[in-house]
């Protein structure tokens, strides 16, 4: 094999690239360093200057997904302009909406990749990058639903509990997903419906 050539930083985004497209393909069994660096075009021991070990590798995978996470979310809520909405109320319960949205599209689009970011596994490698960038995507949320709260949406419940019971509903319907735990035509026909449960119009 002819080996690659890679400048020191080009190496490492190589690397995770084809281990997220390993990740989703072919599962969290499926990665190891040794193939990482057959599949880059490097020696054997390349990997091993960006990541000492597998579990560093995982906990770099898990650290990019909290971060992607959250950047979207982040994304999400911020192309939202308060001034294109009748109410500062309707603005909050969009941006509510545009969080749930995001949750469960990453979900879908990184099924592998969102197991090990919220697995027991992943949160035993957890690196500080992995926490804060999980923090800053649960403190979007619970920042939208203290915005909505103080508009009046369900102003007679204390807002963090709000933020945990949005969260851990979403989440669990993300799960649901990701297992295949219903079949298609029924996750279809949940999806919307559960939005509109969780952010009714006019509330």
């Amino acid at each position: 094999m002819i080996k690659s050539t890679y400048h020191h930083g080009r190496l490492k985004e190589a690397l995770l690239k084809e281990a997220f497209k390993v990740l989703e393909e072919r599962g969290l069994e499926a990665l190891s360093l040794r193939e990482l660096a057959e599949k880059t075009g490097v020696s054997k021991n390349a990997p091993y200057r960006h990541f000492a070990s597998r579990q560093d590798l995982l906990a770099t995978l898990a650290a990019d997904g909290f971060r992607e996470f959250a950047d979207t979310m982040e994304g999400a809520v911020n192309s939202l302009d308060p001034k294109d909405f009748p109410t500062a109320f309707s603005h909050s319960l969009e941006c509510l909406r545009a969080i749930f949205r995001v949750y469960l599209g990453f979900a879908r689009k990184r099924p592998a990749c969102y197991r090990l970011m919220f697995s027991e596994l992943g949160y035993s490698l957890h690196s500080e990058s992995c926490r804060s960038n999980s923090m800053r995507a649960f403190g979007i949320l619970t920042e939208t639903v203290g915005r909505a709260h103080q508009q009046g949406w369900r102003s007679n419940e204390d807002p963090l509990c709000l933020g945990l019971q949005i969260w851990a509903t979403v989440h669990g319907w993300a799960s649901i997903i990701n297992d295949r735990l219903l079949p298609e035509h029924l996750v279809e026909a949940v999806d919307y419906p559960l939005e509109d449960l969780l952010f009714p119009a006019g509330t």
